[in-house]
């Protein structure tokens, strides 16, 4: 009888430490979003406001890291969702990828994760590798392609 107490007491014991553990670590790590911003002079730095100001649903400052001239369609995807104050729809998240610069040109590598609920046997989580394209218009770097938000659909 002693001994099932005694063993009783040290699993719960492990526990209550684990969970102290686990809080402790959930309130000192910090979240991606609290990470520093690439420079904005970097092809990194533009990918990151531009996704964030997706993220945050301002596509007319998303609007802005797009190389001029937009043309009609993209400024229409963009506007659409500012217009409709679009809140439905998949829940997605980025993560920067490889990059490379040659000259006045870049491409940075981007996974897109977009979450739609399904059934239970469905994949809820499709993964989509997108490069972005970019060209370096006076001191800016500028997005040229891709230039609208299928992600977002």
């Amino acid at each position: 009888m002693m001994t099932s107490r005694r063993w009783l007491l040290t699993v719960g014991l492990a526990i209550g430490v684990l969970a102290i553990v686990a809080i402790v670590l959930v309130l000192t790590t910090g979240s991606p979003a609290d990470k520093p911003l690439f420079p904005e002079d970097t092809p990194e730095g533009i990918i990151q406001r531009f996704i964030l100001a997706i993220r945050d649903k301002d596509y007319l400052t998303a609007e802005t890291y797009l190389a001029p001239p937009t043309d009609d369609r993209t400024k229409n995807d963009l506007r659409q969702f500012q217009i409709s104050g679009r809140d439905e729809g998949p829940g997605w998240k980025a993560a920067l990828g490889k990059s490379t610069i040659r000259d006045n040109e870049a491409t940075v590598d981007v996974t897109v994760s977009v979450f739609r609920p399904g059934g239970p046997f469905e994949n809820s989580v499709n993964t989509f590798q997108i490069t972005f394209f970019l060209k370096k218009v006076g001191t800016a770097w500028k997005i040229t392609s891709p230039l609208n938000l299928w992600w977002l659909y």
